[in-house]
């Protein structure tokens, strides 16, 4: 009775370990789909191969698979720099969405690796595989072909009017698609913040968390005296993403079972909270 158990156990085993998305838990499984074996080798008086089952099913291979997931590659996410959402610190990165994709790739057993870009270049790297995620304050433009994680910080895209003349948005965000015929593009959003200050501009469509980030930029460009009368109109309600290549479901459903279990813990909303607050 006790043989027709385990291998029952073993059965069930299997199927656990080649059913789970995280490689982790799969190599749990694996390794106790071993040990059971050993039991059942044990059951049927053969002691030497359940001894060797559990000293090389069990533990060896466990610890080589594990070993293995230190090294199943990196995360490489293409961003664009936002404070306080993501942005360097010295040598180091910070920010809100840097310490979601930190917990992601360690959910992943990935290695995660920023490459800074320009937001117009990101829909490029993506297509060509370059790199696995957008990040940086993201918001698609009308008829992006990405996937998109679920909403992590409302925002509002606003047209900010300071005086007359052209406005201006970042190149290839979501501000561009709001843009009349004479809009002028910018790389990024420090370089549209620098236009408007030195009056090339007469208003800009940004959304508001660098538009917060502008109007805390006191004293280190005249951006806040042009803000600070400006007439602001609400265009669109948006919400930050990340971002992934029609082709990753599986790292989309990944990205989506992490982003759900932060937030049923509520560690996601007291992340927003520390750096958005």
């Amino acid at each position: 009775m006790g043989a027709v158990l385990l291998c029952a156990l073993t059965l069930t085993l299997a199927a656990f370990a080649l059913t789970r998305r995280r490689l982790l838990w799969g190599v749990i499984g694996v390794g106790a789909h071993s040990l059971a074996l050993a039991g059942v080798y044990l059951f049927l008086a053969a002691p030497d191969v359940a001894l060797a089952e559990a000293a090389i099913g069990f533990a060896l291979v466990t610890f080589i698979f594990l070993l293995a997931l230190r090294r199943t590659g990196r995360l490489v996410v293409a961003a664009t720099e936002v404070y306080p959402l993501l942005y360097q610190e010295g040598d180091k990165i910070a920010g809100l969405e840097w310490e979601i994709l930190r917990r992601f790739g360690q959910w992943v057993h990935r290695d995660v690796e920023v490459l800074w870009v320009n937001r117009a270049d990101i829909p490029r790297l993506l297509a060509a595989g370059e790199t696995d995620l957008a990040a940086g304050g993201f918001l698609p433009r009308e008829g992006a072909t990405v996937l998109l994680s679920p909403p992590l910080v409302p925002t509002q895209l606003v047209n900010v009017r300071c005086r007359p003349g052209p406005v201006g948005a970042v190149a290839g965000d979501r501000g561009q698609d709001h843009l009349p015929p004479d809009g002028l593009t910018y790389e990024d959003a420090g370089e549209l913040a620098a236009a408007l200050a030195r009056g090339e501009l007469g208003g800009a469509v940004v959304d508001l968390v660098r538009l917060r980030q502008w109007l805390l930029s006191e004293g280190t460009n005249k951006t806040h005296f042009a803000l600070r009368d400006a007439e602001m109109t609400p265009l669109e309600d948006l919400a930050f993403r990340f971002a992934l290549v029609p082709h990753e479901t599986e790292l989309h459903q990944a990205l989506e079972e992490f982003l759900k279990t932060l937030a049923s813990t509520g560690e996601l909303e007291r992340l927003i909270t520390e750096h958005l607050q």
